[in-house]
């Protein structure tokens, strides 16, 4: 597949996220497990929202790659992906005002 395209570019813009989600979901597991308590008695948590934007931003690392190697496609596809999921994620949290 050409890296240079918008569907490669798409596909890392939804493979990134899944992957960094997962590795943030596992960072709150271990944090859980050592039961961290914060100044207010509560375990220490990394909240749904905070690992969700988190993993969207991920995608910052292929738009720098994307853009230092002058693959405008791939920016283009990656790009596309993350308007979506950040307006998802708005969306999702009430951020819209809908």
């Amino acid at each position: 597949m050409n890296k240079n395209s918008i569907g490669f570019g798409a596909l890392v813009g939804i493979i990134l996220p899944i992957v960094g989600f997962g590795l943030l979901l596992l960072i709150n597991l271990i944090l859980q497990q050592f039961e961290l308590v914060t100044k207010n008695g509560e375990i220490f948590q990394i909240s749904e929202k905070t690992r969700v934007i988190t993993a969207i931003c991920l995608n910052l690392f292929p738009f720098q790659y994307s853009q230092r190697k002058r693959w405008d496609y791939m920016l283009r596809g990656c790009g596309i992906v993350t308007l979506f999921l950040a307006l998802g994620w708005a969306w999702y949290y009430g951020l819209l005002g809908f």
